[in-house]
Parts: structure tokens; sequence; C-alpha cells
């Protein structure tokens, strides 16, 4: 599995909501998440379904707040699950 970095923006309406910014090729889209699968600044997600002159599209564990499931991120914005397990 992948993760996809992301930035805090603060709380979700009820205290088991986070927001978080993911930076997109087409600017920051916010989401939000539950707290506790934030991890190392990052969200889990699956493997990259597309590829285009560096970036991937990826589906996020929800919907942003503009209805996007999908979006494209940068290449450098994906971390392999398996090396955050192992720095941690």
């Amino acid at each position: 599995m992948m993760r996809l970095k992301v930035e805090k923006v603060g709380e979700g309406l009820h205290p088991s909501e986070l927001v978080v910014s993911v930076r997109t090729k087409d600017g920051p889209e916010e989401l939000v998440i539950d707290p506790r699968s934030l991890r190392h600044e990052s969200v889990r997600i699956g493997w990259p379904v597309g590829a285009e002159n560096g970036f991937l599209l990826v589906e996020l564990p929800r919907q942003t707040s503009r209805g996007a499931q999908r979006v494209w991120v940068r290449k450098d914005d994906l971390v392999d699950e398996g090396q955050i397990r192992a720095s941690a």
C-alpha cells in the first residue's frame, strides 16, 4: 500500500474528524479524515491507477470537499507504507 503526504489544516465538525490538505495538479484539495488514519503526516491510499508527466492518479480514502475521489498528485508526495514502518 501507499501513503500520500498531507498537511493538517484543522479540526473537523466532530471530535472524530480532522481536515487535511492534499497538494494536487489542480491545486490544494481538502479532505476530512479520521485522526487515527494520519501517520507521519500521510494517509493510506491504494496503488496509483494512472501516470502522466510526473503525476500519479490516486484514489483517496474519502471524497474531497469538492467531491473528487481521484486526484492527480506529484510522484514525490507518495511514500511506500513499508518505508514508514521501517523508519518508525
